[in-house]
């Protein structure tokens, strides 16, 4: 029968395993979990739509505990999405930052030298990004408040009140500084690019957490 029988025909199955880097059978996992969450506006009709609202992926367990959802909700369906729309191939492009493995398709970078690769300002997605390079600037893009390729005190400002919620301006501010700081060899007026960011993350072992089961 395949390794993918469940997925549609109309669907180009080739052209996301080489837009994504995922094998057959993730893509096939995750066909199951898309048809899951595809509901109509009643929350019923599993497969109804054939593309993911914001009200879809609100369904999605414990979602709504989390403090930084609707920011994640915007940075998915930006970087992702089309019309506040998820397709399948889009979906799939998304969830793929949650590969524990890397792909045959991309470059396994040294984890002693740069992941990062090319202009190291452009913090859009490429096919030809690691999986650890693609964590790195989804993460990067959620603290990138105003989209404009650094991370700023007033970004880290504001991704705080969404986390914390009740923090006056002033304590934010305190706080933002210092995060900022940490990154920028104490000048917290300083920007925090993405070449900057990746250093800082290194050192911590994000990728195994921000890896999925689903996509071993």
């Amino acid at each position: 029968m395949g390794s993918t029988p469940s997925i549609p025909d109309t669907i180009d199955l080739d052209d996301i395993i080489a837009s994504t880097g995922l094998a057959k059978n993730q893509i096939s996992a995750l066909w199951v979990r898309f048809e899951e969450l595809d509901q109509d506006v009643n929350g019923e009709g599993k497969g109804s739509k054939g593309y993911l609202t914001l009200d879809d992926l609100s369904r999605v367990p414990k979602f709504d505990e989390n403090p930084m959802a609707s920011r994640l909700m915007k940075v998915i369906f930006d970087d992702f999405g089309t019309d506040g729309k998820l397709n399948f191939k889009h979906f799939v492009q998304f969830m793929s930052i949650f590969s524990r493995r890397e792909s045959s398709l991309r470059t396994t970078a040294d984890t002693s030298k740069k992941i990062l690769k090319n202009d190291e300002s452009d913090v859009s997605y490429s096919m030809h990004d690691t999986n650890v390079a693609r964590k790195i600037k989804f993460i990067f893009r959620m603290y990138d408040i105003d989209r404009d390729g650094k991370i700023s005190k007033e970004d880290a400002q504001e991704t705080l009140k969404m986390m914390v919620g009740k923090i006056s301006d002033e304590e934010a501010s305190i706080i933002a500084e210092r995060v900022i700081g940490e990154f920028t060899d104490n000048n917290p007026n300083s920007t925090v690019d993405l070449s900057t960011f990746e250093n800082t993350l290194k050192i911590l072992d994000f990728n195994e957490k921000m890896g999925l089961k689903l996509l071993k």
